[in-house]
């Protein structure tokens, strides 16, 4: 039982990163209908601005901090603006798109890795005590990270559906010509879910980057799981793509009982399967939903 409460704290953990990272890439599929695969080389570049910031720079945990969340909203509205932009007005098809962002992916890890070269990098300094119930424990690093998570999750939630910002969101997300008609900048609304999204992704990678380190393949695991969550909750919503992560990160803490972790991810690849042939709404059917 000991364990099985244990996996449970680690499985609410896990899950609140994953659903996370699920909202960040669906506030960006959803309103542009882009699929930033690309997002996994913002992941890498806020986990690298921390390090520069408070590692090489010496500068506090919370100032790196902020630059990992300055560069990663910055480097989506930049590949929003003169990347993706640039191939919508050129009537650029999907599948274009798509091997653009999966070659600026590929193309920006293998810079910093260039640039930073293979070694990972470390952000020592968060003050890390470890709290136990009984046999069950849990860091102080762990449940700011997930404080935080929610703290993000909730926020963007609230943004979407409860201000005029959001309704204009919804207005781009579910009719952009209608958008367009009314007075609604598409584009500046583009560059905004970019930015938003791509900052919550930063957000996930600082804590990872505080926790174990960075280096320039970092965020591919990590974004793809986000990218599986949103299909498996539903596209229709963020509390949905949440959903979604959040079961994700459950399912791969408790498949670690009866599974290896090569196991564990085919099993989530499996479900994936399972939920896009019967149910491909995902787990909520909210097609208008914030």
């Amino acid at each position: 039982m000991m364990q099985f409460a244990q996996l449970i704290v680690f499985g609410v953990v896990q899950g609140l990163t994953y659903a996370l990272l699920a909202a960040s890439f669906w506030i960006i599929y959803s309103t542009t209908r882009t699929f930033h695969l690309a997002h996994s080389l913002t992941y890498a570049i806020a986990g690298y601005a921390a390090y520069l910031t408070s590692a090489q720079l010496g500068l506090s945990l919370w100032l790196g901090l902020v630059a990992s969340l300055v560069c990663a909203a910055l480097f989506g509205c930049a590949i929003e603006a003169l990347l993706y932009r640039q191939l919508r007005r050129r009537a650029s098809t999907v599948l274009g798109i798509f091997l653009s962002s999966l070659g600026v992916a590929a193309a920006g890890t293998a810079l910093l890795q260039i640039v930073f070269g293979p070694m990972v990098k470390q952000v020592p300094g968060f003050p890390n005590a470890t709290l136990a119930s009984g046999e069950i424990s849990v860091t102080t690093l762990q449940l700011t990270g997930a404080f935080a998570a929610l703290a993000a999750i909730s926020a963007v939630t609230v943004l979407l559906t409860r201000t005029s910002v959001g309704n204009a969101v919804t207005a781009v997300r579910t009719n952009p010509r209608l958008a367009m008609a009314v007075g609604i900048r598409v584009e500046r609304i583009s560059l905004l879910v970019f930015a938003l999204g791509s900052a919550m992704a930063g957000l996930a990678a600082y804590f990872e980057t505080i926790a174990f380190v960075a280096y320039p393949t970092m965020g591919l695991q990590p974004v793809m799981f986000g990218v599986i969550g949103v299909f498996l909750g539903g596209t229709g919503s963020i509390k949905g793509a949440a959903l979604g992560g959040f079961v994700l990160g459950f399912l791969l803490v408790f498949s670690g009982l009866f599974l290896s972790q090569n196991l564990g991810v085919i099993l989530v690849f499996a479900m994936l399967l399972v939920i896009i042939v019967f149910r491909p709404e995902g787990l909520i059917r909210s097609p208008m939903g914030g």
